[in-house]
C-alpha cells in the first residue's frame, strides 16, 4: 500500500492513495486497553496548503463534504505544542492492515 501517515493534534491519518481511502488513530482514547481506530473512509482529494500546515480531504466528488485539519508540530498553533501520544509501527501497521 502507497500511504501517507499524518499526525494532526488529536489523531494520526493514514491515507491509503491507491485505494483513496483514509482511518484516523485517535489520540488519548482507549477502550479495553486498545487505541481507537475509525473505518476506512473513501476521499476523492487531498489538498495540502502550500503556506502552512493545513490539509483538506474532499469526500464527494462535487466538494461539498470535507473534513480540514492541521498537521502537529512541536511549535504547533493549534494546540499550543502540547506532545501527542507516540505509536509504535506494530500498532501502525495493524491499523494499516485492518
Amino acid at each position: 500500500m502507497d500511504a501517507i501517515i499524518l499526525e494532526s493534534c488529536n489523531s494520526t491519518w493514514i491515507i491509503d492513495t491507491q485505494r483513496l481511502r483514509f482511518r484516523r488513530i485517535l489520540k488519548d482514547v482507549e477502550v479495553s486497553a486498545h487505541r481507537v481506530t475509525t473505518e476506512w473512509r473513501p476521499y476523492c482529494q487531498i489538498v495540502f496548503d502550500e503556506h502552512g500546515e493545513s490539509f483538506t480531504v474532499t469526500l464527494t466528488p462535487d466538494g461539498t463534504r470535507r473534513i480540514r485539519s492541521w498537521r502537529h508540530r512541536a511549535d504547533c498553533a493549534q494546540c499550543g505544542g502540547h506532545i501527542t501520544t507516540e505509536f509504535s509501527l506494530d500498532e501502525l501497521r495493524e491499523a494499516v492492515n485492518s
